[in-house]
């Protein structure tokens, strides 16, 4: 199932608005002091080489790979605004304007492919994983960040003074009787994943991850949950104490041999 069309609406009628969120470093803290940091830390050496953004959105990833030294460095992404956008910021780089689940690019075209908070729009990985790993060269990696399975696993609930988040076993202690609130097992979709009225995301196990990659032909080569920069104490206390209780992201990196 490709993208749905809540999530497709909100990167086009709201492109703009995201991109200068994403560059601004005081809104975008969860990017700028978490997620971005970990993902970087993880590049391999891609002096030379030809590496794809896949879900490139406004295009920051696609300039950065080109600054570390990327020969060619492309980006792709649904939303035709978000490109146009990625276009007329970053000329050095190529974009174009493509599904995850249908990347038209010939067998062993890349080094590297990397993916930020992309993947989790599509119900169904497999096939993102079979085309990233058809388009891949061998010994080459794929990098590649979702929400983490945990943090989603949780129901919401709350009053008017709290929201509460909860993953959570209550067992009474003369019956045995267990209730359980939050499912970790299921697939889940996340409404509303960026606020009221922004996209949906999908989540599911861990283990359903690793399989849908390595049934991809993929090895794992590293499994990260990020934590966030020391900065971000500094900026925004309470975020940065629940990033660094409970992660919000995780992080794979693929192999293909």
């Amino acid at each position: 199932m490709s993208t749905d069309d809540k999530s497709a609406q909100f990167y086009k009628l709201r492109a703009k608005e995201y991109a200068a969120h994403v560059r601004n470093r005081k809104e975008s803290v969860y990017h700028a002091y978490y997620e971005k940091p970990a993902m970087y830390a993880l590049l391999p050496n891609i002096e030379g080489k030809t590496v794809l953004s896949v879900g490139c959105g406004s295009g920051e990833d696609s300039i950065y790979l080109k600054r570390q030294g990327a020969a060619k460095s492309v980006g792709i992404d649904m939303s035709d605004e978000m490109i146009k956008i990625a276009e007329n910021s970053y000329p050095e780089c190529e974009f174009h304007i493509m599904d995850m689940e249908a990347i038209n690019f010939p067998d062993n075209s890349f080094d590297f492919v990397y993916s930020s908070l992309a993947i989790h729009y599509v119900e169904d990985w497999s096939k993102v994983f079979e085309h990233v790993y058809r388009i891949l060269k061998s010994n080459s990696s794929f990098l590649f960040s979702c929400g983490h399975p945990l943090r989603f696993a949780m129901d919401d609930t709350g009053s008017e003074e709290f929201f509460t988040r909860t993953l959570q076993i209550n067992e009474k202690i003369d019956t045995r009787e267990v209730t359980i609130t939050g499912d970790y097992f299921a697939k889940r979709k996340t409404i509303d994943a960026l606020g009221k009225n922004t996209a949906n995301t999908w989540t599911m196990p861990i283990g359903d991850i690793a399989t849908a990659a390595t049934d991809a032909g993929f090895l794992i080569e590293r499994l990260v949950d990020p934590r966030p920069l020391e900065e971000l104490k500094e900026i925004e206390p309470q975020t940065y104490y629940r990033l660094s209780k409970i992660p919000e992201f995780l992080i794979f990196k693929l192999r293909k041999m």
